[in-house]
């Protein structure tokens, strides 16, 4: 089980979370690699028809599922794409993940059958499987793009709490995976950035302490549902009509 507790803070207060954090935590191996102060994270986010999984987190339903694919900063040859599910039980969460490339990922979505890229051995096999079962059960199709620009830390003291601020939040409607790496987007929740604190078992005492100094207060910070929100269309009918030819396209590349 894994918590992530979240705040949403005004952009005026980064550098005094910057300097407070200095003596806690070190970067990311990913930031790091790319010797920049943060990476850009793209995901696209599926749903139902109706809008089942959006309705029950904000219904705050105490189990529910996230169904996203996930990759990384600019189109690159050999990028890895993320199938992920993500699963919440009130305040704990679980993830599982499997990595390919995006011709693979779209092979998957297309055909709906691992077994022939996958060996059965292979460990993402089992999680790219869920995935799919969760796509077909629940009729799912892309919705929205969630783009911003994260800067990771970890702890100091215990590698398995990461701080994350992700910055510059933004989105689009989107009707296929391949748009993951879209660049017109609508800015989410301008003028402010969201803090996550990630962890196992215990939420790390020097973290309350710059949390109450800096007056921040823990509350729901959906990335999906506030960039759902940007975009009224998406709860149209006729939006959703349209997306529901989505399957019938697969069926004619395969």
């Amino acid at each position: 089980m894994r918590f992530e507790i979240k705040y949403i803070v005004p952009e005026s207060k980064i550098k005094n979370l910057r300097e407070m954090l200095k003596p806690f935590v070190r970067p990311d191996k990913y930031i790091l690699d790319r010797n920049r102060r943060s990476y850009t994270v793209r995901s696209v986010y599926f749903d139902t028809p109706d809008l089942l999984y959006y309705r029950e987190k904000i219904e705050g339903v105490p189990y529910r599922l996230k169904l996203r694919i996930r990759t990384y900063n600019t189109p690159r040859q050999n990028a890895k794409v993320f199938f992920e599910i993500k699963r919440k039980h009130r305040i704990p969460m679980t993830k599982d993940r499997a990595s390919y490339s995006m011709d693979q990922t779209m092979h998957f979505l297309r055909m709906g059958e691992v077994d022939d890229v996958v060996e059965q051995e292979d460990p993402r096999s089992d999680n790219t499987k869920r995935f799919l079962y969760h796509l077909h059960r629940d009729n799912l199709h892309p919705t929205v793009l969630v783009v911003y620009d994260r800067e990771a830390y970890e702890s100091v003291f215990d590698n398995s709490v990461r701080i994350t601020l992700d910055k510059r939040l933004r989105s689009a409607v989107v009707r296929d995976v391949e748009e993951i790496y879209r660049e017109d987007l609508l800015s989410v929740m301008q003028g402010f950035f969201i803090l996550e604190v990630k962890y196992n078992k215990k939420y790390p005492e020097w973290m309350r302490l710059i949390v109450n100094s800096l007056d921040l207060k823990q509350q729901a910070a959906s990335k999906y549902c506030m960039s759902m929100e940007n975009h009224p269309e998406i709860f149209h009918m006729d939006h959703w009509t349209e997306l529901l030819e989505f399957k019938k396209r697969l069926d004619q590349r395969a």
